[in-house]
């Protein structure tokens, strides 16, 4: 049963690390935007931290979805992995917005 268990917990985190693949995707294209085009060179400095931090969460989310879908020992650090990866989405989402908002208001 255990076991059971932690197999929908892994499932769950795949699709969720996928989705937020996809919404990564969505980000990157956003900040591709001509919208967001930076209009100052701190601008220019925070879109380039953006972008560069949109590729390394990117790149962690498809090792850590591999591992999770192909390794069955051992998966309790790629699970916390996983659920890290969740809360680095989030924060950087949150910057994404916050320079798209900074970009509108200059």
């Amino acid at each position: 049963m255990e076991l059971d268990l932690k197999e929908v917990e892994k499932s769950a985190l795949v699709i969720r690390l996928e989705r937020n693949q996809n919404d990564l995707d969505q980000l990157r294209s956003k900040l591709n935007s001509y919208i967001c085009e930076p209009k100052t060179y701190t601008l220019f400095e925070r879109i380039e931290t953006l972008r560069n931090g949109l590729d390394t969460l990117s790149d962690s989310n498809t090792q850590i979805i591999s591992s999770l879908k192909n390794h069955k020992k051992a998966i309790e650090k790629h699970f916390e992995k996983g659920k890290e990866q969740l809360i680095t989405f989030n924060n950087l989402q949150e910057s994404v917005e916050d320079y798209v908002a900074s970009v509108r208001n200059c």
